[in-house]
């Protein structure tokens, strides 16, 4: 996603530049307003979302409209970074919302994301919900530029995707296991959109854009909150099979730029940083992550080496890591050396017996045949065939979806592994 986006500020007609981080716009459709949500919300989303009809499928709500300010902040700090951007559903005659609709990054970038929905149950059926996705659909493929939107709902919600089916998405796979709440336990179904097609079928945007006022994220009340896990504060080391992995260092740099210029290695991933000064960058930005509790990384150390020659990390999907996603990436000098099991198998442990992952995902380019293979080998299992989900060399590409449940690893392991 670009720093700055136009929007159309009808019914002037003119079009302004603005930093969406800086506050997101107000989108006005018939019978109702989008908007950020505010502190001043938290109450009515409490009375709103809990109901159990409407939580029964969402992630488990705040406790208290205390909990809820908490969430507002939370997201407006995440439009702040770039990385989530959440509107309410406002009726005409109401001052406050009834519902929400979030975007999340997925890829740098913004290129892929996902999103989620929440309407209070008098709503249903009323077809407020449906001009709303609408205009937040044609906001995220028009404006934000995302290429591949991305959402999962429960395989017995039938009301949610029915309503994703009448957008046009497409079904790419059963993910099991993956929703989990106070209330209830299922499989899911990944739905996908897909920007072209969306654009092609809604060439002018139907909905009014007001530009924002510059919004700084505002201070929920303090709520007691648990003890911050040990590894917020640093990763422990993790050793076993000839291999160490450990928090990257800036030692891990000039090893790391050498070894990831290899153009066999970037054939499958992102383009990674350049040079030393990038990686130290990068560097420093794990460290930032790893305190926030969002993003894991770890440097891939082989006994005998003084500097890391790859790289493990894991993000929190759903907090607090009950679903998480990995990735990795290897110099190639250590492919077929045994060095990616080893750490991979010190990495699963670590996420399933400390972090509490329950679900964990991976996402491979359906052309790389060594990391799908390596993944089968690991026991994961391949639950969707991605459409276009990965931009590479300005070309669309597949991915391979696979996951790894705990209680599939836990009986995987040999008896007595530690």
């Amino acid at each position: 996603m670009t720093d700055t986006l136009v929007a159309d500020a009808r019914p002037t007609g003119e079009s302004v530049a603005f930093d969406w981080r800086q506050g997101l716009p107000v989108l006005r459709v018939p019978a109702a307003t989008l908007r950020e949500p505010r502190l001043a919300d938290a109450p009515a989303f409490f009375d709103r979302l809990t109901a159990p009809p409407v939580a029964r499928y969402i992630s488990t709500p705040p406790s208290s409209p205390v909990g809820f300010e908490r969430f507002i902040g939370w997201v407006q700090h995440e439009r702040y970074l770039g990385r989530h951007a959440c509107l309410a559903i406002v009726p005409d005659g109401d001052s406050f919302p009834v519902g929400l609709i979030q975007l999340r990054l997925l890829e740098t970038g913004f290129g892929t994301a996902d999103w989620g929905f929440a309407l209070a149950e008098p709503y249903w059926g009323t077809g407020l919900f449906m001009a709303s996705a609408r205009v937040v659909l044609d906001f995220a493929f028009r404006d934000l530029r995302i290429h591949r939107l991305e959402a999962r709902v429960s395989v017995d919600n039938a009301r949610g995707n029915g309503v994703l089916r009448k957008l046009g998405a497409v079904p790419e796979g059963t993910l099991r296991e993956a929703f989990a709440n106070d209330l209830h336990r299922t499989d899911q179904l990944l739905w996908a959109l897909d920007a072209d097609q969306w654009l092609a079928r809604h060439p002018q945007a139907d909905y009014r854009s007001d530009l924002p006022h510059v919004r700084t994220p505002e201070t929920p009340r303090v709520e007691r909150r648990p003890a911050e896990a040990p590894w917020r504060t640093r990763l422990p080391d993790l050793h076993g099979g000839g291999v160490t992995l450990r928090e990257l260092e800036p030692v891990d740099a000039e090893s790391l730029a050498r070894l990831f210029a290899d153009e066999e290695l970037r054939r499958y991933i992102p383009a990674p940083p350049s040079t030393p000064g990038d990686f130290l960058r990068f560097i420093q930005w794990t460290h930032t992550q790893r305190a926030t509790g969002s993003v894991l990384c770890f440097g891939v150390v082989p006994d005998g080496a003084d500097a890391a020659v790859g790289i493990l990390q894991i993000h929190e999907r759903e907090a607090p890591f009950c679903t998480a996603e990995w990735g990795f990436v290897l110099g190639r000098p250590y492919w077929g050396t045994g060095c990616f099991e080893h750490s991979a198998r010190l990495l699963l442990q670590f996420a399933f017996d400390t972090l509490g992952v329950q679900r964990l995902e991976a996402r491979a380019m359906a052309a790389n045949a060594r990391a799908n293979a390596v993944l089968r080998r690991l026991g994961a299992t391949d639950e969707g065939h991605l459409r276009r989900s990965f931009l590479l060399g300005g070309e669309y590409h597949d991915d391979v979806l696979w996951a790894l449940l705990a209680n599939d690893w836990r009986r995987s392991r040999p008896p007595g592994t530690p």
